[in-house]
């Protein structure tokens, strides 16, 4: 299957998938068929290099009992149980859709390479361990995270998340993951600044009202095409402080520079060159 997607040119992934889309099977179908699918976090040990990775980078900035928030936990709700593990008092996992997994025992192999208390714990159901593990599953996107009160969240990571928030809503999702941290709160996101369609740029062939209409974001390969600074700026205008910024390039432009729709044909290398983007942020105290 891997082979088969790599020998796909991008233009007919995008005819294959916009064709595919208008098919109404269930999403666990199309995650079994390796069409669409919502990251990898199902496979424990990825999992766990996920969460340690933002862990890590912010674990001297937590309170002892922190909460946390996961942005687009994809189809894994794994995080509740490395979030716990880790000394997380309260979880929130937010998506867009109910992606995630819910038979209880995919998450057997998670519990027993974690070794904590509940490793012999045999969960009647996914709201068992969920709430075993203090965590709420919301999956309405920018308006989950209007519910949830003022200050409240103290660490939130996402994992190649940002890039697929809607470009309408991402000031305002910037804005509410910064209203509902604390001051002191520290945010971890990893940013896939690449197409989804073959790691290259193609994306941005396209002019911003084709790219944006309802077809292509409904399509499975939709990102809002945000260039890194465009994205620090964005964050930088809602309040959050920058404490660090890692960028990963490729050493020359993965296509030809004529193709490209405007703005970005005329954007500079040295920000078309930004292929991901590690970013940590703090809410000011």
């Amino acid at each position: 299957m891997i082979q088969l997607k790599k020998a796909i040119p991008w233009w007919a992934k995008i005819g294959g998938k916009i064709t595919l889309s208008h098919i109404h099977f269930p999403y666990k179908l199309w995650r079994r068929l390796g069409i669409f699918q919502h990251g990898f976090m199902l496979d424990p040990l990825y999992a766990q290099r996920v969460f340690l990775r933002h862990y890590e980078r912010v674990r001297t900035y937590l309170p002892a009992d922190y909460t946390l928030l996961e942005l687009g936990p994809g189809d894994s709700l794994a995080t509740a149980l490395m979030g716990a593990a880790h000394g997380a008092k309260c979880i929130w996992l937010v998506d867009a859709g109910a992606f995630a997994e819910q038979d209880v025992a995919k998450y057997a192999d998670l519990q027993a390479q974690l070794g904590m208390p509940w490793v012999n714990q045999h969960y009647a159901d996914i709201q068992a361990m969920l709430q075993d593990t203090n965590a709420s599953y919301w999956t309405e996107g920018l308006r989950s995270l209007q519910k949830i009160p003022a200050a409240t969240v103290d660490f939130v990571f996402s994992q190649a998340v940002l890039e697929h928030v809607l470009l309408s809503e991402f000031e305002s999702t910037m804005a509410e993951l910064f209203r509902i941290q604390p001051p002191g709160g520290i945010a971890s996101h990893r940013i896939d600044l690449q197409d989804h369609l073959e790691h290259s740029l193609h994306s941005l062939r396209f002019s911003e009202k084709r790219w944006e209409s309802a077809l292509y974001i409904r399509s499975g390969f939709y990102t809002n095409r945000l260039r890194a600074s465009q994205i620090v700026n964005i964050v930088s205008k809602v309040g959050y402080e920058i404490l660090d910024q890692q960028n990963d390039t490729w050493d020359k432009l993965p296509i030809d520079r004529s193709v490209l729709a405007a703005p970005f044909a005329s954007m500079p290398d040295k920000e078309l060159l930004i292929r991901g983007m590690d970013l940590v942020v703090r809410k000011p105290q």
